[in-house]
């Protein structure tokens, strides 16, 4: 009964502000402002530009209320549901959600469904429903938990994996994350069935919760593998993301490459002051997977390098534990600052200020869109090689790359730099104007096109 109201409400909003009118309903998991990040950033971006090719978008999200607008782009909410327990972390469909979006679509009637998300609650059940009225679906492919059960595209945590969906290695990958040892996680993959029948028995809960793993792993890359075949195109964000759908039997008809694209290319006049300080710049989300303790460390290791990093940290649900770690060690070196998120549309400017843009993340983005503002402000990156990075950073021509979750490298590189001005000031020459939203929407708008003339 409670969801039934929601969809009132949510049918009520929509006619009140004429959301009926939507050629495309972009879809994501959480938005922003509650929640901030590089697809959500995207999302609203894209849907802006847009408007200059007229096509008309607006998001729909899980969640709880009627909805609302942020920045000019229409935001409508439908029911998140109780779904909960194991099987909804590794991404069991919530039927709840399903049933209120399908009711959603009913007032709304899209042209394109445009998933960039896919979890229990924006699930391939969202794409039968849209499939049911008529519309086409596109999946972008933001993030790598998308098909990875560990998140990070990480085996084991230490080495970029190929992405490949394979039940027994990916179980042993997820259940060593919950850490258990690894002779032990790989004796359980070893055995999905018997695990499988204790979980429908009820008998896997607490220590035995592992013995679950292997049948929803597999559960879990099936409805991978069955999204990808529903949608009419997947949208890879980066190479290697194109390389792992690949890699997982998607045909190259359905693989779009559209990369990411910035906001406000700008070409800062900002002074450089010889005497002042290396000014290393972190804009990002407070999570262990990006890795700015990493910095943190490295700065440790070189206490008279003359440097100032400035962490702008966003703090999403969870994160809380991290950031008071980072604060915590941020506190303990006084060239170290921690600060507020800036505003994404002073973002650049802010950018612009910084001898460098610290990418220090230890999983593999799939962008990633700082990359590209820190391009747009004339700043030079330092940053991982790893993921997507080295498809944008040119290492010794607009920033420097460096071997992920190594804070000796990095130590080293940094000391390097402040010591070295002649070469900070080289890179930066080097930086040229990334690709942007405007470029994106382009592209986006003629994919749409193609799906519905």
């Amino acid at each position: 009964m409670a969801a039934l109201r929601i969809d009132e409400h949510a049918a009520h909003w929509v006619q009140s502000v004429g959301v009926s009118q939507v050629d495309v309903l972009h879809v994501v998991n959480a938005y922003l402002p509650g929640s901030v990040g590089g697809t959500e950033i995207h999302v609203q971006t894209l849907i802006t530009a847009l408007d200059a090719y007229g096509v008309r978008g607006a998001v729909a999200v899980p969640g709880q209320g009627e909805g609302y607008e942020h920045c000019g782009v229409r935001v409508i909410s439908f029911v998140r549901g109780n779904a909960a327990g194991l099987a909804h972390a590794y991404g069991q469909p919530n039927e709840d959600a399903a049933r209120s979006f399908r009711a959603l679509l009913k007032k709304i009637v899209p042209r394109v469904v445009h998933l960039h998300s896919f979890t229990a609650e924006v699930s391939e059940l969202l794409v039968d429903a849209a499939r049911d009225i008529g519309a086409k679906t596109v999946l972008t492919y933001h993030v790598p938990g998308v098909s990875c059960t560990r998140g990070t595209m990480m085996y084991m945590g230490e080495t970029p994996c190929d992405g490949r969906l394979e039940v027994r290695r990916c179980a042993r990958c997820a259940i060593a994350a919950r850490g258990t040892p690894r002779w032990l996680a790989s004796a359980i993959a070893s055995m999905p069935n018997a695990a499988a029948r204790l979980g429908e028995a009820g008998l896997a809960r607490g220590p035995l919760t592992s013995l679950r793993l292997p049948a929803l792993v597999g559960a879990q890359a099936e409805r991978f593998r069955s999204v990808t075949t529903k949608v009419d195109r997947v949208v890879a964000v980066s190479a290697w993301v194109a390389h792992v759908l690949r890699r997982n039997g998607v045909p190259e008809s359905k693989i779009v490459l559209c990369r990411y694209g910035a906001v406000q290319p700008v070409r800062s006049a900002v002074p450089r002051n010889g005497g002042a300080p290396l000014r290393l710049g972190y804009f990002g989300r407070l999570a262990g997977a990006k890795g700015i303790d990493i910095v943190i460390d490295a700065l440790r290791q070189v206490p008279d390098a003359h440097v100032r990093l400035d962490i702008h940290g966003v703090r999403n649900a969870g994160s809380e534990r991290q950031s008071a770690r980072l604060q915590a060690s941020a506190a303990q070196d006084p060239r170290i600052g921690l600060h507020a998120p800036v505003p994404h549309h002073a973002v650049i400017e802010a950018m612009a200020a910084c001898d460098f843009v610290v990418v220090p993340s230890r999983w593999l983005e799939t962008g990633p869109l700082v990359a590209l503002e820190a391009f747009a402000a004339g700043t030079p990156v330092l940053g991982s090689k790893i993921g997507g990075l080295p498809e944008l950073v040119t290492s010794g021509v607009d920033g420097v790359l460096i071997a992920p979750n190594t804070p000796d490298a990095w130590a080293a590189e940094i000391a390097s730099l402040a010591r070295d001005r002649g070469r900070v000031a080289t890179l930066r020459a080097g930086v040229r104007p990334p690709r942007t939203v405007e470029d994106v929407a382009r592209e986006m708008a003629a994919l749409y096109e193609s799906l519905v003339p």
